[in-house]
C-alpha cells in the first residue's frame, strides 16, 4: 500500500517538473522498482488465501525480487556516475536474474509433470530458494550500492568540496536503511513489522528528497565543450583533443550536451520567460552546461543574449494573447505585464528593437 502511494505520488508530480534526461532515465527506474514493489504486496497478501494456486509462481517472485534489487543499484548508479562509462555494462547485471528465472521455471515444470512428488513438495523446495535467493542479491546489491556511494563521495568532495555533497547525505541514509533491512531479512522470524517499517521510512525518504531534486550529478572527467555546426554544444574529453587534431568529425560521436531544437522545446514547454525571476542561471541547472557555454550558445545560434531571447519569446507570447478573445479590450500595458515583462517600458523597448533588427 505505501508503495503504490508512493510510485503514485511520483508519476503525478514528478513527471510535471522539468527533468534533465538523466533526471527522467532515474526516476522512470525508481518508478518501476515502486511498482514491483506494489507487486509483491498483493502477492504476499493473496497467498494467504491462494497458496495452492500461487505456489507454483514462485519462481516469477523470485525473479521481481532479484530484479528489483538491480533496479535499484542502477538507479543509485545513475546518481553517482564515478567513472566515464556511466551505468555501461548494466545490463550484465540484469542477466542473471533472467536466466535463475529461466532455470527455476524449467524445474518448476519438471516438478509439476512429476508423479511421484506431491504439491507439498513445490513449497518445500521453491519457496526456500526464493528466500535464499533474495537474502544473497539484496546483501550483494546493497553492498555494491554502499561502496558506489562512498566513491562518490569522495570524488565530490576532493574535487568540488564537502559543500557540494550536502545535497546527497540523504543517499547515506538510504544505504543505512537498506542494510538494515537485509539484515532484519536474514533474521526473517518475527521481523516482518519492522521490516515493513523500514521500508516505508525509506520510499518516504528516497521520494521527497526526488521530488526535491536533492541530489548532484556531476559529468566525470574534465572535458570542453565545443559549439558545432547546427547549433549543438558538444562534450568531449581532453585527452582526446590532444590525441586527434582532426577531431571536429569524431565530434558528432561523442556526447551532446544541448542541441537548438531541445532549447527550443523547453521554452515552448514550460514558457519559463513568463517567470520575473526567471535567470540563467536556471537554465544552467536544467541542462546541467557552464554558464559560459550557454552564454555563448545563445549568442552565437541566435544572435542576441540570454535577456533579449527571453524577450523575443515574450513578444510572441504578446501576439497570442492579443489573439484571445477573452483578452478583447485589454490594452498592451496590461498584456504585457502577462507576458513576462517586467514593465510595459521593457515591452516598448523589446518590441522597438525587434523591429530595428528585420528592418536591418
Amino acid at each position: 500500500m505505501v508503495s503504490s502511494l508512493t510510485f503514485g505520488m511520483l508519476f503525478a508530480i514528478a513527471f510535471r517538473q522539468g527533468l534533465t534526461k538523466t533526471e527522467r532515465k532515474a526516476r522512470k527506474l525508481l518508478c518501476i522498482y515502486f511498482v514491483l514493489m506494489s507487486f509483491i504486496w498483493l502477492y504476499m497478501q493473496l497467498y494467504i488465501f491462494y497458496g495452492t494456486t500461487l505456489k507454483y509462481f514462485a519462481p516469477l517472485i523470485g525473479f521481481i525480487l532479484q530484479i528489483n534489487q538491480v533496479i535499484f543499484y542502477h538507479f543509485i548508479r545513475i546518481l553517482s556516475p564515478i567513472d566515464k562509462n556511466g551505468p555501461k555494462h548494466i545490463e550484465f547485471h540484469y542477466m542473471t536474474p533472467l536466466v535463475l528465472l529461466l532455470a527455476s521455471g524449467v524445474f518448476m515444470i519438471s516438478y509439476i509433470f512429476t508423479e511421484q512428488l506431491s504439491d507439498n513438495a513445490i513449497a518445500t523446495l521453491f519457496l526456500p530458494y526464493v528466500y535464499l535467493s533474495s537474502l544473497f542479491f539484496s546483501l550483494y546489491y546493497s553492498i555494491l550500492s554502499a561502496r558506489r556511494i562512498i566513491l562518490y563521495k569522495k570524488r565530490i568532495i576532493k574535487e568540488y568540496g564537502e559543500e557540494k555533497w550536502k545535497p546527497m547525505r540523504w543517499m547515506e541514509l538510504v544505504m543505512w536503511l537498506r542494510v538494515i533491512l537485509a539484515v532484519l531479512f536474514g533474521i526473517k522470524f518475527y521481523m516482518y513489522g519492522f521490516m515493513a517499517g523500514v521500508i516505508s521510512i525509506q520510499q518516504i525518504i528516497i521520494v521527497y528528497y526526488m521530488l526535491m531534486k536533492s541530489y548532484t550529478i556531476f559529468p566525470f572527467g574534465e572535458k570542453n565543450a565545443l559549439l558545432v555546426g547546427g547549433g549543438e554544444i558538444i562534450t568531449v574529453y581532453n585527452e582526446q583533443l590532444h590525441e586527434d587534431p582532426n577531431i571536429q568529425e569524431e565530434l558528432k560521436k561523442e556526447v551532446q550536451l544541448l542541441s537548438r531544437s531541445e532549447f527550443e522545446d523547453y521554452y515552448k514547454t514550460y514558457k519559463p520567460y513568463l517567470n520575473l525571476s526567471f535567470k540563467i542561471i536556471d537554465l544552467v541547472e536544467y541542462f546541467k552546461i557552464n554558464r559560459t557555454y550557454l552564454s555563448g550558445f545563445i549568442n552565437q545560434v541566435y544572435g542576441v543574449n540570454f535577456s533579449q531571447y527571453n524577450n523575443l519569446w515574450r513578444l510572441k507570447e504578446m501576439e497570442y494573447l492579443q489573439s484571445l478573445p477573452e483578452h478583447e479590450g485589454k490594452n498592451q500595458e496590461e498584456l504585457a505585464l502577462l507576458a513576462g515583462f517586467n514593465s510595459p517600458r521593457s515591452y516598448w523597448r523589446a518590441k522597438k528593437m525587434a523591429e530595428q533588427t528585420k528592418t536591418n
